[in-house]
């Protein structure tokens, strides 16, 4: 059972301190920790057996009498706090009364198995922590072995990123590297790499694809770097009928995904 007697009144709390901190990227990285707000992602983190330090529960927000009793259920320990301590750890215009800190997962290119038919992103620089969880989300629906963050990429643990992953970040195979790892590792596994660009020939729908396919994409701006472009196997590009000349790279990202995975699909059926 929560303990509403022990509830947590003041934002200068000095652990209300340190959550709130994780708002930061620094800090983030420094504790290898991240901050996860709303109902969904929260028992999204509770369903996966994500790493979860502790629950942050209003029980003034908490509304759901489902919810609450996941929570009280639940092996977690649980910080109570008012409402007016939850609204400072917040960025949500309507926040639903439920939180975590939770352990972020790395793992690294050398532990991912190869198995058949995989199917791997690599993500180059993306600033926009709102299309990291949009791609995120997507590669959860495509079935990605895992997700690989290059150069100075927006960080998946961001609040924003999390929000928009609906919580499947929890799900999923996360490394953190530099380019040249990534296409060393990709030679010596056997995976084709395809590099999206807008000037590439070929169209993305009808690209030969192989049993281990890696899925490459650049900074929203200026896409990849020509020493990618030219280390990758083959590029790729998506036909504009319309006036603009790119799409966004969530978009774009998700497009690619869903074609490989219906090339896939013909292996399982």
């Amino acid at each position: 059972m929560l303990d509403i007697s022990s509830i947590i009144t003041s934002t200068r709390n000095p652990r209300i301190v340190q959550i709130r901190s994780l708002r930061m990227r620094k800090r983030r990285d420094q504790h290898q920790l991240a901050y996860v707000e709303g109902l969904k992602a929260t028992v999204e983190a509770i369903n996966s057996d994500a790493p979860i330090h502790e629950l942050i529960v209003c029980p003034e927000l908490l509304t759901s009498p489902a919810i609450l009793e996941r929570v009280q259920a639940s092996s977690y320990s649980a910080l109570v706090v008012s409402e007016r301590v939850f609204r400072s750890l917040s960025k949500r215009d309507g926040p639903q009364g439920l939180a975590a800190v939770v352990e972020q997962s790395w793992t690294t290119l050398d532990k991912l198995e190869i198995g058949q038919h995989n199917l791997w992103i690599a993500l180059d620089s993306i600033a926009d922590a709102g299309n990291i969880g949009t791609i995120l989300r997507s590669c959860e629906a495509t079935a990605v072995a895992a997700i690989i963050f290059v150069g100075d990429t927006a960080d998946p643990y961001d609040p924003v990123a999390i929000r928009a992953s609906t919580g499947t970040i929890f799900s999923q195979r996360l490394v953190r590297t530099e380019w040249s790892d990534v296409i060393a590792w990709a030679a010596s596994s056997g995976i084709k790499t395809f590099g999206t660009s807008g000037g590439a020939e070929q169209d993305y729908r009808q690209a030969k694809y192989a049993a281990q396919n890696l899925i490459v994409m650049g900074a929203e701006r200026s896409g990849l770097t020509d020493k990618q472009l030219s280390d990758c196997n083959q590029l790729l590009s998506i036909p504009m009928l319309g006036q603009i000349d790119s799409l966004n790279v969530a978009s774009a990202a998700t497009l690619v995904l869903y074609e490989f995975s219906n090339d896939r699909s013909a292996w399982f059926s």
